[in-house]
């Protein structure tokens, strides 16, 4: 479930991830630590992907494919975060996914 889908799939997924950025945003503004945000965003996110699982899918739980993905997309916003490697591309991105399927 993480790569998967067409070119305009992963752009609407990366609008919805900013979304979720920008309300974290948001409550940084107000004061709010940023770790306690990351926590409620993780506690969110395990929430609803156990909902997806138990109402959009017949499919159990991906427990290890959701970690190996949430893994690589942290490790990726780390070094992009600390100024360690460059925005990645469209084309980039794409052929990582080819290179992970």
């Amino acid at each position: 479930m993480t790569d998967e889908g067409s070119s305009d799939e992963n752009e609407a997924n990366l609008r919805m991830a900013n979304e979720f950025v920008e309300v974290a945003n948001n409550q940084l503004a107000t004061g709010i630590h940023p770790v306690v945000i990351a926590s409620a965003m993780r506690h969110a996110a395990a929430n609803f992907t156990a909902f997806a699982y138990a109402h959009g899918t017949d499919d159990p739980l991906d427990t290890t494919s959701i970690m190996d993905d949430f893994r690589r997309l942290l490790g990726n916003y780390d070094k992009r975060q600390r100024g360690e490697t460059r925005s990645v591309t469209d084309l980039e991105r794409l052929v990582e996914q080819v290179k992970n399927e």
